[in-house]
């Protein structure tokens, strides 16, 4: 009987790792590239680092009048230049919106126009001809569709860019280089599953395959396990002292599966619980309506332009401007190359909130009493930064319940950065720790943590590619008995 069964475990690691080798291989290839090159994004510094500064002057049209021409209700609101001309972008329905605020019109996006911002984004630059496309390889987020259709619009420089343009907003969204595509490729996009094809409107399929194509690469390096276990010897050894009764490849492929099968093992287990399924992992997200009694008004466009006018004097410089409200009151945050600015609806400046006022706000949001309400200068297990660097100072809140739900705010805005209870601490520790390998120590060193993700993939390339040897020589062997 353990005979029959070994040889049945035998032959499902052998087929399953034939039918799942290739996927093994390209996740820890890809993961090793996601190290060090990131998906293509736009993030806010370098966009508004791009941008014309603010002329308070040419302002003629306040934001609340400029909103009458958008077809929908306007949930957020920012001001810049496009063009040397003012123009107001609202946010909060299907499409994005936008509208001069020289003049109260409109904007509407001509493909003279999109040229123009590009080249003013790209100085210098010389711009290929303008595609209008709903999504390409890089843009398949649902961020981007307020702004679909895009306007693609490749550049002849060294970097080989692509910039892309709303045809909503006429704002540039994207910017890729060949160097990022190229790595995404063999980073991201494997990864992940990011091909256009399986991320348009209808994510079914590419829900279906992140679901059930991680189980098939979990049974095999769990087979292969049990079987490199029952195979070690480690007292009674094989003749000439060998721990593997295997020779050539197939002697390091039971050498590495020994060494690295544990790791492959959770990484695979954590990758497949980051996308919950049937339920598992899953965060729990804010109590419903909590940025509403934060921010404790609606949005209204201003109407008072001098006022406008008052606040951008303000804060001289600026390139782009955004509004946001806490506790009933509205405020505008200037951004420029030297940081942000914020003031008040008197065009003062804003001082940061207090812990003790966002800690009665928490406190009426969860309904439970707070325990501890501080202002912390470092980061801490639950509030850091990897590739993008973390909101310090943050106001801390740990509120007295069973699960000592714990919230963190900038003190700047009211804005919320994250809430971690039971829920979000077991998915902080099963998918960062075990995936990412974002634990203490190694959290606090940057250098070494990176370096043993590196070695680690590297063995489980090894470990994936002998796999796939071997089982490419089975397929091509003569049929046998078995």
């Amino acid at each position: 009987m353990k005979t029959r069964l070994l040889r049945l475990l035998h032959l499902a690691h052998r087929w399953l790792g034939i039918a799942s080798g290739l996927l093994i291989l390209a996740w820890f290839v890809s993961g090793l590239v996601m190290l060090y090159v990131p998906f293509p994004k736009l993030d806010t510094e370098a966009r508004v680092a791009r941008l014309a500064a603010l002329q308070p002057d040419s302002l003629a049209v306040s934001p609340a009048r400029a909103a009458e021409a958008c077809p929908t209700p306007a949930r957020g609101a920012r001001l810049a230049m496009a063009l040397g001309r003012p123009v107001y972008h609202f946010s909060g329905g299907e499409t994005a919106c936008s509208v001069w605020a020289d003049s109260g019109e409109a904007l509407v996006v001509t493909p003279e126009l999109a040229r123009a911002v590009a080249q003013a984004f790209l100085p210098g630059a010389r711009l290929g001809e303008i595609e209008a496309i709903e999504r390409d390889q890089w843009t398949v987020y649902s961020t981007y569709r307020p702004h679909r259709p895009l306007l693609r619009i490749p550049v002849d420089d060294a970097a080989g860019s692509v910039v892309y343009v709303s045809s909503r907003s006429g704002e540039v969204v994207a910017l890729t280089t060949r160097f990022e595509r190229g790595w995404s490729w063999l980073g991201t996009v494997p990864h992940w599953f990011y091909f256009t094809a399986l991320r348009g409107d209808d994510t079914s399929l590419w829900r279906r395959l992140v679901l059930w194509l991680p189980p098939l690469a979990l049974l095999t390096v769990l087979a292969g396990l049990a079987l490199g276990l029952q195979r070690l010897r480690l007292r009674r050894r094989y003749p000439r002292g060998r721990v593997t009764p295997y020779q050539g490849l197939k002697r390091w492929h039971h050498l590495l599966g020994l060494g690295i099968g544990g790791f492959a093992l959770t990484w695979l287990l954590s990758g497949w619980l980051s996308n919950h399924p049937f339920g598992l992992l899953e965060f729990s997200g804010l109590p419903k309506g909590a940025a509403q009694r934060l921010a404790g008004t609606p949005f209204r466009p201003p109407s008072d332009l001098a006022l406008l006018k008052h606040q951008l004097a303000a804060a001289p410089g600026g390139r782009e401007a955004e509004w946001y409200r806490f506790d009933g009151r509205h405020y505008l945050e200037v951004r420029g190359s030297d940081g942000s600015r914020r003031l008040d609806d008197q065009a003062r400046p804003a001082g940061p909130i207090p812990p003790a006022t966002l800690a009665a706000l928490i406190a009426a949001i969860e309904g439970k009493p707070v325990a501890r309400a501080e202002l912390i200068h470092e980061a801490d297990l639950y509030h850091y930064g990897r590739r993008n660097p973390v909101v310090l100072p943050a106001v801390r809140i740990r509120l007295a319940d069973a699960e000592d739900t714990t919230w963190y705010l900038d003190p700047a805005n009211g804005r919320v950065l994250g809430r971690v209870d039971a829920a979000n601490r077991l998915h902080r520790w099963v998918f960062n720790g075990l995936h990412r390998l974002d634990f203490p120590p190694l959290g606090a060193l940057p250098a070494l943590r990176e370096g043993l993700i590196t070695l680690l993939c590297l063995l489980g390339a090894g470990l994936a590619t002998s796999g796939c040897v071997l089982g490419g020589r089975r397929l091509l062997r003569r049929p046998s008995g078995n």
